[in-house]
């Protein structure tokens, strides 16, 4: 790919800034934050290091940028999958399914994910970058609970904040796992396990209808 000088067309833009980040999260996630630089996310972008910064003032904020992108499309499959469905266990499979799909197609989005706390950890101005960022979540799971709750099936002694907390630590431990163990089918066979556990364990909670 030729090398763009300058501020590109509005016709590139888009593009351009999708293939920073892509290079990025790529960078980000196999080096650290620290050993990542602009001349080498630029070389792999086909850009000049000076036309970086068109699209990202600092790593700081290229950091950020690439956090809040894979934010989108983790959450927005969670979205959609709690979406296409209504009961809370249905949810729970949905959003169990559309994780491992996700670790299928792109395996660097959960190891992004995994090393964000470590990055904020040790880099104090991420922490700070960050600090309003990631409660969508804790929205998400909130508004599962909560729905479940309005349709009846959680009874009214669960802890919806616990109940939520719950689904939330699978959801991250499942995404975490994943970046350890790349077996395929050891990875499906460990989804279809924690929908069975839903079953017997979550379900104890769960009025099941029908």
């Amino acid at each position: 790919m030729a090398r763009r000088v300058g501020r590109p067309s509005s016709d590139d833009a888009v593009d351009t800034r999708a293939a920073i980040l892509e290079q990025a999260r790529t960078s980000f996630t196999a080096k650290g934050f620290t050993a990542t630089t602009n001349r080498e996310i630029a070389a792999a972008a086909g850009i000049t290091t000076a036309a970086i910064y068109h699209y990202f003032p600092s790593k700081i904020e290229m950091y950020v940028a690439v956090f809040q992108e894979v934010q989108e499309q983790v959450y927005s499959a969670l979205e959609r999958a709690v979406d296409a469905h209504s009961s809370f266990l249905a949810r729970f499979d949905a959003m169990l399914d559309a994780m491992f799909e996700l670790g299928e197609r792109d395996p660097s989005l959960s190891s992004f994910v995994v090393g964000v706390a470590a990055e904020k950890a040790h880099h104090p101005e991420l922490q700070l970058a960050m600090r309003n960022m990631g409660g969508r979540g804790f929205k998400l799971m909130g508004r599962v609970c909560a729905e479940a709750r309005e349709r009846g099936e959680l009874p009214d002694d669960v802890d919806l904040q616990a109940m939520s907390d719950v689904l939330n630590s699978l959801i991250a431990g499942l995404a975490r796992w994943a970046t350890t163990v790349t077996d395929r089918r050891r990875h499906a066979r460990l989804v279809e396990a924690m929908k069975v556990m839903a079953r017997e364990g979550l379900a104890r909670a769960v009025h099941v209808n029908g």
